[in-house]
């Protein structure tokens, strides 16, 4: 009798070992692979879809890894990847993307013309790093956290390029073209260097001349404003333009006997 009970025991020790180790295999899915984001990012009339980085980590903390996703479709032509993601799996075995705040109305003034992004993984952060035509490095990156309970990922860390003192106040800055002076150390330079030589001439001239001189600098500024307001290259429009200006200034009596 107690032989029996004995080996009774023995056999619920086995199935409740057993049985865990069965569940947890057959519970946690498989890893995303290339061809699962290909196809979820594929479309009717766009199915090329070409990776150009990826990477995994465990945002949640669950045991499994989301895909960080950069590609092409199709759609881009020769601007860049168009596919910027974090792609998860759900428990019925679907993909899923993940939310990623976009950068605020603040942020993305700091940038200007087109835009380049890529998303990267470090020190277990979801990290952006956004570029764009003015050449300088890295002029926005967010580092953002996964939050359980908001479902997205959070900002916890941005840097923004500096901006440069010019000839009006940047807190102040709308249009593009202001911004692109104040977070260009170049345009910046060549914004005090106008105003400067513009005020001298102010300065020295007689009323007729000053006059001709404050007509001539409100047309180009309307000018710069119009000319550059829409060029994909705006620092480098704004620079061909103000190295213009200057020149302009500096000889003013000559192009005003």
């Amino acid at each position: 009798m107690q032989r029996n009970i004995k080996h009774a025991s023995g056999f619920t020790t086995l199935l409740l070992v057993a049985v865990p180790l069965f569940t947890v295999a057959q519970v946690r899915p498989p890893k995303i692979s290339e061809d699962e984001i290909k196809r979820y990012f594929s479309k009717a009339d766009c199915e090329g879809v070409v990776i150009r980085h990826l990477e995994y980590f465990d945002f949640m903390g669950d045991g499994q890894d989301e895909a960080v996703v950069l590609a092409s479709t199709c759609m881009t032509g020769t601007a860049g990847p168009d596919v910027h993601a974090v792609v998860t799996r759900r428990q019925d075995g679907s993909l899923a993307e993940l939310k990623i705040p976009d950068p605020s109305e603040k942020q993305q003034a700091a940038l200007f013309g087109r835009i380049f992004y890529e998303l990267t993984v470090k020190d277990g952060l979801l990290v952006g790093t956004y570029h764009d035509e003015s050449g300088r490095p890295n002029p926005l990156v967010i580092k953002y956290r996964w939050s359980g309970r908001d479902k997205e990922f959070q900002a916890t860390d941005v840097k923004v390029a500096p901006r440069y003192p010019s000839s009006f106040d940047c807190d102040k800055a709308k249009t593009a073209v202001e911004n692109a002076i104040c977070y260009s150390s170049e345009v910046a330079s060549l914004d005090l260097a106008v105003d400067q030589s513009y005020r001298t001439w102010l300065g020295h001239l007689t009323n007729a001349d000053s006059d001709i001189l404050k007509k001539e600098q409100k047309d180009w500024l309307r000018k710069r404003d119009l000319t550059c307001g829409n060029d994909i290259q705006l620092v480098y429009c704004l620079k061909v333009l103000y190295g213009a200006r200057v020149f302009e200034l500096e000889h003013f009596k000559q192009l005003h006997p």
